[in-house]
């Protein structure tokens, strides 16, 4: 309570610094990273003017990365819609049970085509978040068919099957996902979405696995932060990024015990050993919850292993599909720090676009309006204007 009292405060002061300070910066274009001699992106940027148009965040406190942050985490979307979609599950074969929900287009796409929308949700969440949900009727809308993941352990009606939740670099139930689908859908092409940590998931997928790619028409990461050690860093660089820390680890302890009977159970330790259950449910932070839970979960004794495994960043040069990377420079929670490691990989690929925004936050990018932003947000309409040209430029492919 006391981390989101404190976060509520610098809400606060955001808002009113950005109420009382005259900014004297108007909006601006995005920063735009790639191979200069690449007709790929060429064509990509000719199909997409969200990147070359400026981005013009609410007036009032878009240009506060901790608000945008703050409105999409905290107050989300206010009047998200009630979708309805088919879920699927499978058991897999440790006896967890995952499941993703389905959600069909409703219009053809204009190419005609069958296309799917394959999304990882950030962390803790699943297609019952108002962003995931918004971001699924803006896409259906447009002619995408979407599939969304519901990580392990989230989804408040399901109990676990088995002592394993959602890990930040697992693609278990990312790939069966993929197979699900496959199977469902034989002729559609895939377009693989992932939000944060999502992001990282999606990536990970894509370059762990090159046959995994065959099934893909694209990949796009949204405010990913690449590389699990640097991001851990910069959580702890600050206060400010403190607050934060702690308030992603009260996330993750809450869902720990609402499953607590199943994880830390006999066969939970016959499988992982013992458990040092008051170490963890007092961890403050993402890094101590790595060390005492995931870290041993995922069957590494040394943090630093288990970081560059579940790292998107071991696995970007084994990349061939075209990707989206895109970021934020005032994203509270992923430093631009980390961004060299996208611009170094888009600026030495010839279907690789790296997008820097100067606003936006993590995951927020509302925009328009004085007080009260669009409905549709700058990062839903540049998914699927980058969605729409990769689709063109691959017609006649599979």
């Amino acid at each position: 309570m006391t981390e989101l009292l404190l976060l509520l405060l610098l809400f606060l002061c955001a808002v009113l610094l950005c109420v009382v300070v005259i900014r004297g910066e108007g909006p601006v274009p995005p920063h735009l990273y790639y191979r200069k001699a690449s007709p790929f992106v060429a064509g990509v940027l000719a199909a997409c003017p969200v990147f070359i148009k400026p981005y013009t965040p609410t007036r009032l406190w878009g240009r506060s990365g901790h608000i945008q942050t703050f409105v999409y985490s905290k107050l989300e979307r206010w009047h998200h819609p009630n979708l309805h979609g088919r879920r699927h599950e499978r058991v897999l074969s440790d006896g967890a049970t995952s499941t993703f929900d389905v959600y069909e287009a409703t219009r053809q796409h204009r190419s005609a085509g069958d296309l799917s929308m394959i999304v990882c949700p950030g962390i803790a969440n699943s297609s019952e978040n108002p962003y995931i949900r918004t971001f699924t009727d803006v896409a259906v809308r447009d002619g995408y068919r979407v599939a969304v993941l519901n990580h392990l352990g989230v989804l408040t009606n399901r109990k676990l099957t088995s002592p394993r939740v959602f890990d930040y670099g697992s693609t278990t139930e990312f790939h069966y996902m993929v197979e699900d689908m496959r199977k469902m859908y034989p002729n559609s092409s895939f377009l693989a979405v992932g939000f944060s940590m999502g992001a990282n998931i999606i990536t990970k997928y894509l370059g762990e696995h090159p046959d995994n790619q065959k099934h893909f028409i694209c990949g796009m990461s949204l405010c990913q932060g690449y590389d699990i050690a640097s991001f851990n860093r910069c959580l702890e660089s600050s206060v400010v990024m403190r607050l934060y820390n702690r308030a992603i680890a009260r996330s993750v302890r809450s869902l720990l015990r609402r499953h607590r009977d199943v994880l830390f159970s006999s066969e939970a330790e016959r499988r992982y050993g013992e458990a040092d259950v008051d170490k963890i449910f007092s961890s403050t932070s993402v890094i101590d919850l790595a060390k005492t839970f995931s870290c041993r979960r995922a069957g590494f004794d040394d943090p630093d292993d288990y970081y560059a495994w579940g790292s998107s960043a071991t696995y970007l040069n084994n990349l061939t599909i075209p990707m989206l990377f895109l970021n934020a420079l005032d994203d509270p929670v992923v430093s631009p720090s980390v961004h060299g490691i996208a611009r170094k990989f888009a600026e030495t690929r010839d279907n690789c676009l790296f997008v820097v925004t100067h606003h936006g936050g993590h995951l927020g990018f509302y925009e328009g309006g004085i007080l009260v932003p669009s409905h549709v947000t700058w990062l839903e309409r540049a998914v699927l204007e980058y969605a729409g040209a990769i689709v063109a430029l691959n017609s006649g492919e599979r």
